[in-house]
């Protein structure tokens, strides 16, 4: 993330130290850390000229995260996360928002046309992995004016990791298969994805598994350690060693089945649970008396 306070008189912009662990702070009750850079997805960094008042989300994570900092209250036009196209559209213009806040899945011609209907900056969160979304909480915190809390939050699951690693250190990998309903799967390079490593496992899907079901031959072949499913799947121990294609599988006969709570496993300040939830699935003799 970048941190650029604009120099009027020079036009210069000065990069903040992000990438070394350090970044400029405001000093004295009057200072300001505006105006200020921060670069989400895409090519074109967001620029705030200023403290915003009004902030539209368009994506639940984002809304989710800001409410989690304390600044639900800057948070207008409660409801968009839910709508594309014009709906959206007529939605942020009624909101006035002064900032627009969407995820890596928002869809960039709505987004697009919401800077040019309203004038305001938008953020387009990173959320692939553990480290983006970090950089994220960071970048919200700092665009809302709740920096203190972002940093607060980002600290915890920094914790949460480093806690993670030392449980599992000297332990070897589990090979693992996450079931999101219907036998689909995730990749590597998914925030899931990045947990299934960071929490000890290997994902049998790869970085890019072919989108829709998995077919039982092919995950006979796999035959994974660990089967995950996210909560939202509807998949059971119970129906899989029901199912002839699942039954021999060797996470199946032995028990080696767990579910993920989705809510742990989405963007936002309680990932760091999510991975410690995710690290106690495939190692739960590390986490013994803990």
């Amino acid at each position: 993330m970048k941190i650029a306070p604009t120099i009027a008189a020079a036009g210069l912009l000065l990069l903040g130290g992000a990438a070394c662990g350090e970044r400029s702070e405001p000093v004295g009750a009057t200072a300001s850390v505006y105006p200020l850079t921060v670069q989400g997805v895409g090519d074109a960094a967001t620029i705030a000229t200023g403290q915003p008042r009004r902030i539209a989300a368009v994506a639940p994570w984002p809304a989710r995260t800001l409410a989690a900092l304390g600044a639900a209250d800057l948070l207008v036009g409660h409801g968009l996360e839910a709508l594309n196209g014009p709906p959206l559209q007529n939605g942020l213009r009624r909101a006035h928002p002064d900032l627009i806040v969407a995820s890596s899945e928002s869809d960039s011609g709505d987004l697009s046309r919401a800077a040019k209907a309203t004038g305001a900056p938008v953020y387009v969160t990173p959320d692939n992995n553990l480290l983006q979304v970090e950089r994220a909480i960071d970048d919200l915190g700092l665009l809302s004016g709740r920096g203190f809390q972002a940093r607060r939050a980002v600290a915890k699951i920094q914790r949460q990791q480093q806690a993670v690693k030392a449980k599992l250190a000297g332990r070897k990998p589990v090979h693992v298969f996450v079931d999101t309903g219907y036998f689909s799967t995730i990749g590597d390079r998914t925030l899931l994805g990045d947990l299934i490593v960071q929490a000890g496992g290997i994902n049998v899907a790869g970085a890019n598994p072919e989108a829709g079901p998995i077919r039982a031959a092919e995950l006979a072949k796999l035959d994974p350690d660990v089967y995950l499913a996210t909560s939202d799947s509807g998949t059971t121990l119970r129906k899989l060693r029901a199912n002839p294609g699942t039954r021999k599988l060797r996470a199946v006969r032995d028990g080696r089945f767990g579910v993920v709570p989705v809510g742990l496993a989405q963007p936002g300040p309680r990932i760091g649970t999510g991975l410690e939830t995710v690290a106690r699935l495939l190692h739960p003799d590390a986490f013994r008396g803990s």
